[in-house]
């Protein structure tokens, strides 16, 4: 096997994409590193403070969970940190 996230120890892969006919398509999410921080969902989490009444933002942990993600790659993807099973 080459040294491509379907391969890798630290990928996991979304069962609802395999396709039977050919094991290198799928896509599941890299667990090689901590969730990110994704913008798009921390804006929607969280509510701006409206004028004159700016203080700290109220961030809890389940909003912060709620924001951040795994990467997502296709199982034939690579990235140079690639740790195959240890045997």
């Amino acid at each position: 096997m080459t040294a491509q996230c379907n391969g890798c120890r630290f990928w996991k892969l979304d069962e609802s994409t395999v396709d039977p006919n050919d094991p290198d398509w799928g896509f599941g999410s890299c667990r090689r590193k901590p969730p990110v921080l994704l913008d798009c969902l921390i804006a929607a989490e969280i509510v701006p403070p409206r004028y004159g009444n700016q203080t700290d933002l109220d961030i809890s942990i389940e909003k912060i969970a709620t924001g951040s993600r795994f990467p997502g790659t296709f199982a034939t993807d690579w990235c140079g940190n690639y740790i195959g099973e240890v045997a």
